[in-house]
């Protein structure tokens, strides 16, 4: 809950956020009578603070079922938070053991709509290896990382970008079929990590696993890349199980600094 000092109040500004939070743990979304109900509010000042929140970008309305879900303009803001030194300094000793262990580079970033910003790397020690600079973008459909993004999204947010947007064709391995990749990140879903073999970089193998919230939401993403006459077999296998398990022990870590 939003705490109240016992200074200045902002009672519309404790309302808004009380909606945002309810609006957070309700993965589904909720019109204005269910957060009217629920939160105690007139239905009058709830509407109007829902609409001020779509207007800049805090909520998302669905045009069929009214409901409202979190939107882009407080995933960018998120994303900046957890671009900060914690989440780093926190993931980046990890980092540097899966590369120094697997010797293939390994990448954190954080997801927009528009895309995915690379935003802590750790280096293959190899001389010939794959890189990123910090801060680099990446396309919202790019391999592996994209797929964890993706595969966890409210299936209305997923069912709008693969209806206004066609799924590139980076290599010959691409999945453009709508209905495959769907089936695809069903698959992600189920198993909790994406793979790439050569699908957003010709002769490069991904893997991927998600740093989740408190709530389950993928906050940020670890990837693996590799060569792909290296980087595969047992040796993926082997990745994904260390990525998985390093990913669970920054969660607890982030929990702990943030409870």
């Amino acid at each position: 809950m939003v705490a109240r000092n016992t200074g200045y109040n902002a009672p519309v500004l404790y309302k808004a956020f009380a909606i945002l939070e309810e609006i957070a743990r309700n993965q589904s979304g909720l019109g204005v009578s269910d957060l009217a109900r629920r939160l105690a509010i007139s239905k009058s000042t709830v509407y109007g603070i829902t609409q001020a929140l779509t207007e800049i970008g805090a909520l998302r309305q669905d045009a069929e079922t009214k409901r409202f879900t979190l939107g882009p303009t407080l995933v960018q803001l998120g994303n900046q938070a957890l671009a900060g030194v914690d989440i780093r300094s926190v993931a980046r000793p990890y980092m540097e053991e899966l590369s120094q262990e697997f010797k293939e580079t390994v990448f954190m970033g954080t997801f927009d709509e528009y895309g995915i910003t690379i935003i802590e790397k750790a280096d293959s020690p190899q001389e010939l290896k794959i890189s990123a600079p910090v801060g680099a973008r990446i396309p919202i459909f790019a391999g592996a990382a994209g797929k964890v993004f993706l595969a966890n999204l409210k299936e209305e947010v997923l069912n709008k970008i693969l209806r206004d947007r066609s799924l590139p064709k980076y290599t010959e391995n691409s999945i453009t079929d709508p209905q495959n990749y769907r089936k695809e990140l069903e698959k992600v879903r189920r198993e909790g990590y994406a793979t790439d073999f050569g699908e957003y970089i010709k002769g490069v193998n991904a893997i991927s696993v998600p740093l989740r919230d408190s709530w389950g939401w993928p906050v940020a993403a670890l990837w693996m890349v590799g060569f792909s006459h290296s980087f595969t077999g047992e040796k993926i296998d082997q990745a994904i199980l260390a990525t998985s398990k390093a990913a669970a022990k920054i969660g607890e870590v982030l929990k702990g600094k943030y409870s």
